[in-house]
């Protein structure tokens, strides 16, 4: 056999030796590639399962807080959501602590109103009630974060207990106002609460 013959067949064999080799490295890459896509979409689908768990959490969470509260106050809360909303997306905590700005100043007018009202004889109490039912007006026209709309419904049910009983006790000084009186603290106490949880 010549020696051209046998650069010719060597040629041919170490053309097909790399032949081999690109084909056989380029089917593992695509098959690598595959591995790793398939990792990848396997992960983003164990997140996604994690937050649709995390979110199913959250809301079982939300509803037992909602039905913990008084049907006055999911009332308003259903009222509130019900109605159109503004264009704007609460994604800051600075429009939470905003939110909770207002409605605390509307807190603190309430407690000295109330003390007012507390310290005042039954026959003067009418002036003192009217200063109550005007915060609480403005109290109820004030649009907050939903998160604070909890707040916002439980600090209207404790304002409507404290005025109703402040009406009893001024159509009979014998009237028991105690439950209504209950009835405030109750939920105010819950308005701190969800105002402490949304904005610390």
């Amino acid at each position: 056999m010549d020696i051209k013959k046998i650069v010719v067949i060597a040629a041919l064999a170490l053309s097909a030796i790399i032949g081999y080799n690109y084909y056989s490295s380029a089917q593992s890459e695509k098959a690598r590639t595959a591995r790793i896509a398939e990792t990848e979409a396997m992960k983003s689908r164990l997140v996604q399962a994690e937050i649709e768990k995390a979110n199913k959490v959250e809301a079982e969470k939300s509803r037992i807080e909602l039905e913990a509260m008084p049907e006055k106050a999911q009332k308003i809360i259903a009222d509130k959501e019900s109605e159109i909303q503004p264009d704007t997306q609460y994604t800051s905590i600075d429009l939470e602590k905003e939110d909770r700005a207002k409605l605390d100043e509307i807190m603190n007018r309430w407690s000295d109103a109330s003390i007012v009202a507390g310290n005042t004889a039954r026959i003067a109490l009418s002036p003192a009630v009217k200063d109550l039912q005007s915060i609480r007006r403005e109290a109820e026209k004030l649009i907050v974060t939903p998160c604070l709309t909890r707040a916002q419904a439980n600090m209207l049910v404790g304002m409507d207990a404290e005025i109703l009983g402040y009406i009893k006790f001024m159509g009979d000084a014998k009237a028991d106002i105690t439950k209504d009186m209950i009835d405030k603290y109750e939920a105010h106490a819950k308005y701190f609460e969800i105002i402490k949880k949304c904005t610390d």
